[in-house]
């Protein structure tokens, strides 16, 4: 094999590669799409290819499995919105990122449902996002209580809080909020929060 033939081949390699995550990243988006109107449970690899356009043997070969669909739909809802969350986190404070982040959260309805719906369905442990879902609810409440830390040590926090029951609190009221929100859409989650939070800043 010449080198000109090798370096055809290899070319033609990268090329096969790059068509086929970009076919990945458009079944993902679809697939996400799909979930979030349909949830999870209920639908067979048939129906969410069918609802995607394309076939469940396509489907099979790019993911494996319908759980393995749902799993790269999660990680790849994550990439897009943790390192937003993150920036405005570091520059803005727990305090007042969470209401802006709820704000942002009444623009992607199909976000919060797909989200709430997957913790109801998830709820049975032999549900394929069980542990996705338990795992990153730990790490939330985790990271919400370590930003609690770093209000206070800036001063913004009363100091008399308990800060593991409030960064629960925090939490649960995001989640219950946002299930209200999906039935009664004039419900103002970015203002409930703002509310609970003047509760627990420090007096100025």
């Amino acid at each position: 094999m010449t080198e000109s033939t090798r370096t055809s081949a290899r070319s033609g390699t990268r090329a096969r590669y790059a068509n086929g995550e970009r076919r990945r990243a458009e079944l993902v988006a679809a697939a996400f799409r799909v979930f979030a109107e349909n949830g999870f449970e209920r639908l067979s690899v048939r129906q969410i290819a069918e609802a995607i356009g394309t076939s469940h043997t396509l489907l099979l070969h790019h993911f494996g499995s319908k759980a393995a669909l749902l799993e790269a739909v999660l990680a790849r809802r994550e990439e897009i919105e943790g390192p937003g969350r993150l920036a405005l986190m570091e520059n803005r404070g727990l305090l007042d990122t969470v209401p802006e982040v709820m704000r942002h959260n009444a623009e992607i309805r199909g976000v919060i449902r797909l989200d709430v719906t997957l913790r109801a369905e998830a709820d049975r442990p032999e549900h394929p996002a069980h542990d996705f879902i338990r795992r990153r609810d730990a790490d939330f409440v985790g990271s919400v209580r370590t930003e609690l830390e770093r209000e206070l040590d800036a001063g913004r926090l009363r100091p008399d809080l308990d800060l593991s029951v409030v960064a629960r609190q925090i939490t649960a009221l995001i989640e219950g909020i946002q299930v209200a929100w999906l039935h009664d859409e004039t419900i103002d989650m970015a203002a409930h929060l703002e509310a609970f939070m003047s509760l627990i800043r420090k007096p100025r």
